[in-house]
């Protein structure tokens, strides 16, 4: 079957799988024993938190691992809520659910942006609904069913002078687009975006921690439950071998988006992309179809793809990035995302569209 379908999960990347293989046997010990057994377990975590933050070119705060990275929004958002003296929360409507579901429950309000037609930041909306109220902004690096990329250094520095605590959702787009995160309170990340193993994630926090949870006995206290330092192993293993490889994937998939933009049929698609664009995910709107009914007519013929956000399977409702983009509610049912990755090809994306240009 052909994969496309990179911005739902990616798979292990070889290096990765040896490093799993590798620190299983040989760093089998509980990060948290006293002994030597559980000391050389704990090496090798405090290793990969340095490395992470090594990565994100911090020197202060800290790295902490987590079960994915939905988990690690719900650590951070709930953190710089109750860390804020302020509970009135800004986002944007199209954010991951991670983001959106903590909110409804733990924000006494939540204000929700909308973006510019052609997919980029609305600066002035931002700065007009900022208000002396808002205690955290969140807003996601890079979005997961369209690849707009957002300008968050610049909101980040923009929070930062205002006194305002920032979140960033990293998961799409840590290794993939470049970011400097000096003015960021939080951010997050996830293994398995990044060929690493699924069931691990990473958040960057500035400030003092707690639990949100209970208090726990691991990761400084934040979570319960041996810390899986193998898998954590893998993941750092995959993150080197990401960031070695992301250029050329990127690079790739501009090739793969051209050949999508010349060769497919201009009645029944469009394209949707900003001038701000992470080029491995392209979001395409179908016009006369239903984008569920694309996706199954891909799978049919042998091609994954997704109607969006994985975390949204099987919902048939409106997408929330084309509803934020301006498209009425019956126009935003029609979206399917092609994500590109380490091992797709000419001849894949080729097949792709001799498929859709054939639904009818």
């Amino acid at each position: 079957m052909i994969y496309l379908d990179y911005a739902a999960t990616t798979p292990l990347h070889p290096q990765a799988l040896d490093h799993y293989q590798q620190a299983a046997q040989s760093f089998y010990g509980n990060s948290s024993s006293l002994h030597d057994i559980g000391g050389d377990a704990e090496r090798l975590l405090e290793r990969a938190r340095h490395y992470l933050m090594q990565q994100l070119a911090q020197q202060e705060g800290t790295v902490i691992f987590t079960g994915s990275g939905s988990e690690a929004n719900y650590i951070a958002l709930t953190h710089l809520i109750r860390q804020s003296n302020k509970s009135v929360v800004l986002t944007l409507r199209c954010e991951h659910d991670s983001v959106l579901l903590p909110l409804a429950r733990w924000a006494q309000e939540t204000r929700h942006l909308s973006l510019l037609p052609d997919g980029t930041f609305d600066w002035e909306q931002f700065v007009a609904t900022c208000t002396d109220e808002i205690g955290v902004v969140s807003i996601q690096h890079v979005n997961s069913d369209t690849g707009f990329r957002f300008p968050v250094e610049r909101i980040a520095a923009y929070c930062q002078s205002r006194g305002i605590l920032f979140h960033c959702d990293g998961v799409q787009g840590f290794l993939k687009d470049d970011i400097h995160i000096d003015a960021f309170d939080a951010y997050t990340m996830s293994s398995h975006k990044v060929y690493g193993p699924k069931g691990l994630g990473a958040l960057y926090l500035r400030r003092s921690l707690f639990s949100p949870y209970y208090e726990g006995h691991h990761e400084f206290g934040i979570r319960p439950g041996t810390v899986d330092v193998p898998g954590i192993a893998a993941f750092i293993a995959a993150c080197e071998a990401t960031r070695l490889e992301n250029p050329g994937i990127q690079d790739s998939s501009r090739r793969f988006r051209g050949m999508l933009k010349k060769t497919l049929s201009s009645s029944r698609y469009v394209i949707i992309e900003s001038p701000t664009q992470l080029a491995s995910i392209c979001a395409i709107h179908t016009k006369q179809r239903d984008g569920q009914y694309a996706l199954l007519a891909l799978n049919r013929a042998g091609i994954a793809v997704s109607a969006g956000s994985a975390c949204r399977a099987g919902e048939n409702g409106p997408n929330a990035t084309l509803r934020a983009i301006g498209f009425d509610e019956s126009a935003a049912h029609g979206l399917i995302r092609l994500s590109f990755g380490r091992h797709t090809t000419n001849e894949e994306i080729e097949q792709c569209i001799d498929v859709l240009n054939t639904i009818s």
